[in-house]
């Protein structure tokens, strides 16, 4: 199993992601026009390319909207199409031409509008396409019922091989019926969940009285870190927390804010008020239930 790991800034505070490519074939719907993509799939994000939002990390990544972008050939540079729309380029390093798109946790529909020709186009699921000279489409889809960690674009023939020229990167989640997707947990590297003290964003162990003067009641409120959904404040009737003790006992953690996490549109945020009956309960997994469909369950510590 191959890994390698991501670094967001999530409310100020480096957050790693961890993507592990398993060798394992897991099938995939492929598909081959955007439109059929676009009806096969939900809550969509889009990456133009058009915008000069794309930063290179300093590693050999180029970033936007927290994917990360990885070129064989050095990092990858927006460049003008024929129409002069703009595109990403990853380059050529003669005879190999490798692109790899690390996607949002929780992906399960990923497509792009790819130009250059011949190229392979892969997920980490195990899904490939040769887009040929021959190709009636631009455009090519995958929807799993598995997360897509990766997308890759390559090719090893001919010598040289040509860069990879891609256009409209968009990642979502499967549409399954008329199902809303199911929220995910985000968790660490070492499985515990993403949660920040909602005012000093400061890591557990938490403590249900808060370690500042600021909330009026004296006590902490905790951000946990959800994908797959996309929140807005509206849609805070809907959402449920609980934490689970090591007795089975359940809490309700009230639940006091929704929204999407800032500068990263794929990831939203949820904050919770630590009930007084939690107090010293030690490691509890906590879990969020969105629209009666309920995410993971993942560890965190309240002293």
């Amino acid at each position: 199993m191959l890994s390698s790991s991501m670094k967001l800034f999530v409310s100020g505070v480096i957050v790693v992601l961890v993507y592990c490519t398993s060798p394992s074939r897991v099938d995939a719907t492929v598909v081959r026009d955007r439109a059929s993509f676009n009806a096969a799939s939900q809550n969509l994000n889009t990456i133009d390319f058009e915008s000069g939002a794309h930063t290179p990390d300093g590693l050999g990544f180029l970033e936007t909207d927290g994917v990360y972008f990885y070129n064989l050939g050095g990092v990858p540079t927006i460049v003008n199409g024929q129409n002069g729309n703009k595109l990403l380029n990853a380059s050529t390093v003669g005879e190999i031409t490798r692109l790899q798109i690390f996607l949002p946790p929780g992906t399960t529909a990923v497509g792009c509008d790819q130009f250059s020709r011949p190229m392979i186009v892969s997920t980490s699921t195990g899904e490939s396409v040769t887009m040929d000279p021959s190709d009636a489409s631009n455009f090519v889809g995958f929807i799993s019922d598995q997360p897509i960690q990766s997308l890759i674009i390559t090719l090893d023939f001919p010598e040289p091989t040509p860069s990879a020229l891609m256009d409209n990167l968009s990642y979502g989640q499967r549409r399954a019926g008329n199902d809303p997707p199911v929220p995910q947990l985000l968790v660490t590297n070492t499985g515990r969940a993403t949660a920040l003290e909602s005012v000093t964003t400061a890591s557990e162990p938490f403590h249900v009285l808060a370690p500042h003067p600021l909330s009026t009641d004296g006590r902490t409120r905790i951000t946990l870190f959800v994908v797959g959904v996309l929140l807005q404040p509206a849609d805070l009737q809907f959402v449920t927390v609980q934490a689970e003790d090591s007795q089975q006992h359940l809490f309700d953690l009230p639940v006091e804010a929704t929204t999407r996490v800032k500068n990263v549109s794929w990831m939203s945020q949820v904050t919770v008020r630590l009930p007084d009956a939690l107090a010293g309960a030690g490691n509890v997994n906590v879990k969020v239930t969105v629209r009666g469909l309920v995410s993971n369950s993942a560890p965190l510590r309240i002293d």
